[in-house]
């Protein structure tokens, strides 16, 4: 299963440095077509920035942020013993779930079946196989992907919170750490 995971989040990086590559070359393409006297400036490269850019944010989110890389206020859990650190992780988490699901209905609605967001092209962009332009829907696509991915994380948490306890906090860590420090140096 390490391996399995290993690979997802090596892939999932991949994909995160590959898109910020992207941007990064467009962005350079657009300073060299706008400063280059014999070159006419290119108009699709700041949308193309934008989506990447909304791509990335999302994705990283879902696939590569991990929980302890975000900021949280948790001095009340921090304080708080271990039955009831795990009593406050499940109700964050069943939270976290039920307002995913009770949001999941509208926002895959609004992106995907609403015939406006069909119907609205970004113009500048093309797809390059038909030619065709690209549906707006597109550009929110990448949330509704964030909030599938995070009640499928906010669901394993529950059930890793009910097997295993709560989860180590930093400062679980750091005085882990510190006694198997000691005990290496003995």
């Amino acid at each position: 299963m390490k391996t399995i995971s290993k690979w997802f989040t090596r892939g999932a990086e991949f994909i995160a440095a590959m898109s910020l590559a992207a941007i990064f070359i467009t962005f350079l393409l657009q300073i060299i077509f706008r400063y280059v006297p014999f070159l006419e400036p290119i108009g699709w490269s700041v949308v193309l920035i934008s989506l990447l850019w909304v791509f990335v944010i999302f994705f990283g989110c879902s696939f590569i942020v991990r929980e302890q890389d975000h900021v949280t206020f948790d001095v009340v859990y921090l304080a708080a013993p271990p039955p009831v650190r795990k009593i406050l992780a499940l109700i964050t988490a069943l939270l976290m779930v039920a307002a995913m699901v009770y949001a999941f209905p509208a926002t895959y609605e609004t992106v995907f079946a609403n015939r406006l967001m069909e119907l609205k092209k970004i113009q500048t962009i093309r797809i390059p196989i038909t030619g065709d332009r690209i549906a707006i829907k597109w550009l929110f696509a990448p949330f509704v992907m964030l909030m599938v991915v995070v009640t499928l994380r906010y669901l394993w948490r529950i059930y890793t919170v009910l097997r295993f306890g709560p989860p180590e906090t930093e400062i679980d860590m750091l005085v882990g750490n510190t006694s198997d420090d000691e005990e290496a140096k003995q």
